[in-house]
């Protein structure tokens, strides 16, 4: 169980709608006068700009040298932005964490799984809820399609579905797992609700 209340993460594949929704939820929980702080991994520091750099195409990694990118950035992320807003009382709403890690960076190498323990032997926070925005590789494509903008390192459709596979293996069992194609006002009543819940609680 997490030790914190207020800690809430946002995964899925590229073109789910999670950075959308987790934005909006956390303008909503404003609204209602809540303490909140939306962040998102990577982060904008030296580490989180390398990772985006690659994201992008402009860079190229190793797979060792993006893990341990996103492990360094973590650290910071962890250090100066979620406990330190956790410890005040303030909910963190959360566009990707180490799940994303493990299931982009999961393959030959390194399994999902392995990369999901190696992040929590780490003794960063558990969430206190993940959300799961649950598009299908093919729905997400079309998306990302409408959307526009430059094709990122992992939009091929192969890697999709590997990523897609490993979420399935390693998200937590408590996991809510929410139909992204449904209306954005359905998604936010939904997760508001649960959020909400988890607060009073």
């Amino acid at each position: 169980m997490s030790k914190w209340k207020g800690f809430f993460v946002f995964e899925g594949i590229d073109g789910s709608g999670k950075t959308t929704v987790s934005k909006r939820i956390a303008e909503r929980l404003k609204e209602k006068n809540q303490s909140v702080v939306w962040h998102r991994e990577p982060t904008d520091g030296n580490y989180g700009k390398k990772i985006r750099s690659f994201l992008s195409g402009q860079a190229t990694l190793s797979p060792k040298e993006q893990l341990e990118l996103f492990v360094l950035d973590r650290i910071e992320s962890v250090n100066s932005v979620i406990l330190p807003h956790l410890e005040k009382g303030s909910l963190i709403i959360q566009d990707r964490y180490y799940y994303s890690t493990a299931a982009y960076q999961g393959g030959k190498d390194l399994s999902a799984e392995e990369i999901l323990s190696l992040n929590e032997n780490k003794g960063f926070p558990k969430p206190t809820q993940v959300f799961f925005l649950d598009l299908t590789p093919e729905e997400a494509k079309e998306r990302r399609k409408y959307r526009g903008g430059t094709e990122e390192a992992f939009d091929e459709d192969k890697e999709q579905n590997r990523i897609y596979a490993n979420y399935m293996k390693i998200l937590p069992e408590n996991t809510v797992f929410l139909d992204a194609t449904q209306s954005i006002k359905s998604l936010l009543d939904a997760i508001q609700e649960i959020i909400e819940g988890e607060i009073r609680s």
